[in-house]
């Protein structure tokens, strides 16, 4: 009989604990984030009345004899299932899609919760309501190695978005392009022998031979042709310039020379007859060639001097473009007059002069005396070579035109350090196969200093070379200070593959600047939170910055964290240590903003909880009432 009543009583208190979890559950019905728990319940202890036997011989074995004692709660659970979320639009709202913890703190600990009602104290800090605890993150700061990228601290602080707060100017110091431009257009102007960095690598012999071409300014080496061989290593082959005709420049064949490849002589010559460039084997078998006048682009014309004696002359252009030779030849005489051009910052021609170390032409004591003389067009977008002694007809000897659908240009705002903005444009023309001219001017402000330069492309259509400059522009006129820009084609200053920077292939200029890291003063007006946990403030003045990445904390035994109350829960021996990650990485889930998960509870589920510990309380309190009327009957055998 006390047996029964000790049972009854321990079922008493257990389902008054189930009541009690049950309550709290309800209870927390609405509260933000909360988690429900369950009661799981096991048998307490037996009595054994009499131990089981074995079978033996004839007889059969026995059950053991227990009687129970009682009831006890084994565990208290805490169900970390995901709760509904439910959208409210307030900013400052976060819910957790999926498994992980905000993290929160104070000078009393860290602590780790699911409710995400946050709000922002007078300070900007984002704390949670209620409690004031601190959401804490990384900040983040800009990649020093590709500054369109952020990067996080490696600290947790806590989060503070000081709404209001300036952001002051930044001058501009990077501009990046990208895109095309079109290779298929041809050289915007005369160059004579297209290109500085035309390059061969012919496989001979089982070895590469690198072989390259340069542009010589003599008569002797007017092209120099240079191998990178074993033998000799290097050597230079100069093509001399022996003539004009009309056709344009007349070669001098050049002596054969031997080289070694491999172990074994090859022999190199230069035909003038045909622009042959050729290797052959001891056999005389030709192993590799390459005829120059590929890459020839001179414009020629013809004059005659004060003898009548007519003279073929050729035109071409130093890269890039800021010197104009003339080469003529009547067959016995060859002479060779250059010209200082000069351009504006938009690329047109503002003048031509006759260098003073040049021979003149027009000085009537020269035994070689031309009447013709350059002028610049009007518009600036030629030159114009005329004769005044000759036929009204016949009086225009050469127009150099520029070809305008051989440039290509792009504009972009920049910034001084004042915040000042300044239109930079950036023009690029085609001076030769894979290299092109560049000019970067400001075509509001002439008093502002630009740049310019080459840039060369490989056969893969990449930048091989001038794919980054700096140029320094003096914004002191509008008090701000000197200002280094570096320009980047080739997109390694913004970690990107040269696919990604400038190319040219053959189709059609999309060129354009994409990318400058000035702006003017702003102030923070408004924040938004991202589903992989960036934090980004938008400022007055458009410009959008990346303030924090918040992470979340995910455990091995998320049950195994003790309740703290106010949502909160902190680590235990059996929780394991939180794994700060990233929101979408290893497992955790995403950020919602402007929503918050509510509470986990089921009421139809704890209201069933709630009759079924009703039922199992009182059917126990039957027990004990039972087994007291029983005592008094015993009670009663005395009377």
């Amino acid at each position: 009989m006390l047996r029964s009543l000790q049972s009854g009583v321990s079922g008493v208190k257990g389902h008054q604990t189930m009541l009690d979890v049950v309550g709290n559950n309800i209870s927390n019905v609405n509260s933000v984030g909360f988690k429900k728990s369950r009661v799981t319940f096991q048998d307490l202890l037996y009595q054994n009345m009499r131990g089981a036997t074995a079978p033996a011989d004839n007889m059969g074995g026995t059950n053991p004899m227990q009687i129970g004692l009682g009831v006890s709660v084994a565990a208290i659970e805490t169900i970390q299932t995901q709760g509904p979320p439910q959208y409210t639009g307030n900013r400052t709202d976060l819910a957790i899609q999926g498994d992980g913890y905000f993290i929160v703190g104070s000078g009393e600990g860290t602590f780790y919760t699911r409710a995400g009602n946050f709000v922002l104290d007078g300070s900007g800090n984002m704390v949670q309501s209620g409690t004031g605890l601190q959401l804490m993150g990384y900040k983040m700061e800009v990649d020093p190695n590709d500054p369109t990228r952020y990067i996080a601290g490696t600290d947790l602080q806590g989060i503070n978005i000081p709404v209001g707060q300036k952001l002051e100017a930044m001058a501009t110091t990077l501009v990046g392009f990208r895109c095309n431009l079109d290779s298929r257009v041809g050289s915007y102007l005369p160059f004579g022998f297209e290109g500085e960095n035309i390059t061969f690598n012919p496989v001979i012999n089982g070895q590469e031979v690198h072989i390259s071409f340069a542009e010589g300014d003599t008569e002797a080496g007017f092209i120099n042709v240079t191998f990178e061989t074993d033998s000799p290593l290097p050597f230079s082959l100069p093509i001399e310039l022996i003539g004009v005709d009309s056709d344009g420049p007349v070669f001098a064949d050049t002596t054969p020379m031997t080289i070694t490849i491999g172990g074994a002589n090859y022999t190199v010559t230069f035909m003038g007859a045909d622009n042959l460039l050729t290797i052959t084997n001891s056999d005389n078998n030709v192993v590799w060639q390459a005829d120059l006048s590929n890459y020839f682009n001179f414009a020629t014309f013809a004059a005659k001097d004060n003898n009548e004696t007519s003279f073929n002359f050729i035109a071409e252009f130093d890269p890039p473009g800021d010197v104009l030779h003339l080469w003529g030849y009547d067959g016995t005489n060859l002479v060779h007059y250059y010209y200082d051009v000069t351009m504006d910052e938009e690329g047109k021609f503002e003048s031509i002069a006759l260098n003073p170390h040049s021979d003149d032409p027009n000085d009537t004591t020269n035994p070689f005396y031309f009447s013709f003389s350059p002028s610049v067009s009007s518009g600036g977008y030629a030159i114009t070579f005329e004769d005044p002694s000759q036929p009204t007809s016949e009086q225009i000897l050469l127009t150099l035109s520029q070809q305008l659908d051989s440039t290509h240009s792009a504009k972009l705002d920049i910034y001084d350090s004042l915040g000042n903005p300044h239109t930079l444009e950036v023009k690029w023309s085609k001076i030769g196969p894979n290299q092109w001219s560049w000019m970067a001017y400001f075509p509001n402000e002439p008093g502002l200093s630009g740049s310019s330069g080459v840039i060369s492309f490989g056969p893969d259509g990449k930048v091989s070379g001038g794919g980054t400059v700096s140029m320094n522009v003096d914004f002191g006129a509008y008090g701000a200070d000197v200002s280094t820009i570096k320009l980047d084609f080739s997109g390694e200053s913004l970690g990107k593959d040269l696919v990604d920077g400038v190319t040219q292939y053959g189709s059609g200029f999309t060129t354009k600047a994409y990318y400058q890291d000035g702006y003017p003063m702003g102030v923070l007006q408004d924040f938004s939170v991202g589903q992989d946990g960036t934090i980004v403030g938008s400022y007055s003045n458009g410009r959008n910055k990346t303030l924090y990445s918040l992470p979340v904390a995910l455990f091995a035994n998320p049950q195994g964290l003790v309740k703290k109350g106010e949502t909160l829960f902190s680590v235990s021996p059996n929780s394991g240590l939180p794994e700060i990650v990233n929101p979408q990485e290893g497992g955790a889930g995403s950020i919602l903003g402007g929503t918050l998960e509510m509470a986990n509870v089921d009421l139809t589920e704890e209201f069933v909880n709630l009759i079924m510990a009703q039922r199992g309380f009182q059917a126990n309190a039957r027990v004990i009432t039972t087994s007291d009327q029983v005592l008094e009957e015993l009670m009663n055998i005395k009377r």
